[in-house]
């Protein structure tokens, strides 16, 4: 049987420095599948606006990531990461264990918890009390027998207390993290990859990268290249799929309203390569999975809605992969 957990540390366990993108629902996670990435994780902000209008104020249940993560690990066999912030809501121990344990049954490879204060106060935990959070974390990921993965995520600028930073980094190994991460690398401002390497030297463990940016926003990011130098980084957050989804949404709806028709979606995006009449095309209809198995359950094809959704939304000059190679 396939498990999640499983398939997210033997990727981890290779050389490769991966990219994962940072999402929000099912679309957002078909498109990162299409484009070939490995990982996913849902971004606890991302989520918060698509599915309550709200910003990342912490205001998500454990209701909702739950509801997320089912519906999405339905989808795709990617390995789900899930950011659960203080641990699914107040920051106490018990609170994580139970969302932990949850969000396993629903699903998820693992989840992201911080060493932030609790009740969204300014600030960290003091070591000990986050040591207690991470074990509670590493209990819920394992009842069940689940194993899931933990990345524990320290928000002690490296630059201002690099000694508090490697305590706490070694700390939260030992309470069971499988992967760590240091929070403010993009407010760093001298060379992120000697610092990086510093770091490596004083702990040596499995790391992520958190939300690596673009060149407009950072001059200065660190490149794969370098993290791949490194060798202790393996994951790379990145967040872009709600970005580009709302510029998109907004360019085009714009046309719309000014122009008071739907011409502009029709070509706006024919440079890129990709094109379709629906986007449900690419939820199973173009590669007749859907069509395919609910005409297993009906004598007749026209009486199953998936084979008419085919034969009226698929359209021959559709384009869901414009860098395959031509056999």
């Amino acid at each position: 049987m396939y498990n999640a957990a499983d398939r997210l540390r033997e990727l981890v366990s290779d050389d490769k420095v991966r990219i994962v993108p940072e999402l929000h629902d099912c679309a957002s996670a078909k498109a990162a599948e299409m484009n070939g990435f490995e990982v996913i994780m849902v971004s606890s902000g991302d989520l918060a606006c698509a599915l309550t209008g709200v910003p990342d104020l912490q205001l998500l249940s454990i209701d909702d990531f739950c509801q997320v993560t089912d519906r999405i690990t339905n989808m795709t066999q990617m390995p789900l990461i899930i950011d659960a912030d203080d641990g699914f809501g107040f920051g106490r121990g018990l609170n994580t264990y139970v969302g932990c344990k949850r969000i396993m049954k629903a699903g998820a490879a693992g989840v992201l918890v911080t060493d932030t204060s609790e009740l969204g106060r300014a600030g960290q935990l003091p070591i000990e009390d986050a040591v207690l959070r991470f074990k509670a974390a590493r209990d819920g990921l394992d009842a069940d027998g689940r194993h899931g993965f933990l990345i524990a995520r320290c928000d002690t600028n490296p630059e201002e207390d690099f000694d508090d930073c490697v305590a706490r980094l070694k700390a939260y190994w030992e309470a069971g993290a499988d992967m760590l991460c240091i929070l403010w690398m993009h407010k760093v401002k001298g060379d992120k990859y000697e610092l990086c390497k510093k770091l490596r030297d004083a702990c040596n463990c499995p790391m992520w990268y958190p939300d690596i940016c673009g060149a407009a926003h950072d001059p200065h990011e660190i490149t794969m290249e370098q993290l791949k130098d490194l060798g202790n980084y393996k994951l790379v957050g990145v967040h872009y799929s709600m970005h580009a989804a709302m510029l998109a949404m907004l360019d085009v709806g714009r046309h719309v309203m000014m122009e008071q028709n739907n011409n502009y979606v029709d070509y706006h995006f024919d440079d890129t390569g990709y094109k379709c009449f629906t986007t449900m095309s690419m939820f199973g209809l173009t590669n007749k999975y859907w069509v395919d198995l609910e005409n297993s359950y009906v004598r007749e094809p026209q009486d199953s809605i998936a084979q008419r959704n085919y034969d009226y939304f698929v359209r021959p000059d559709d384009v869901h992969d414009p860098d395959k190679k031509e056999k």
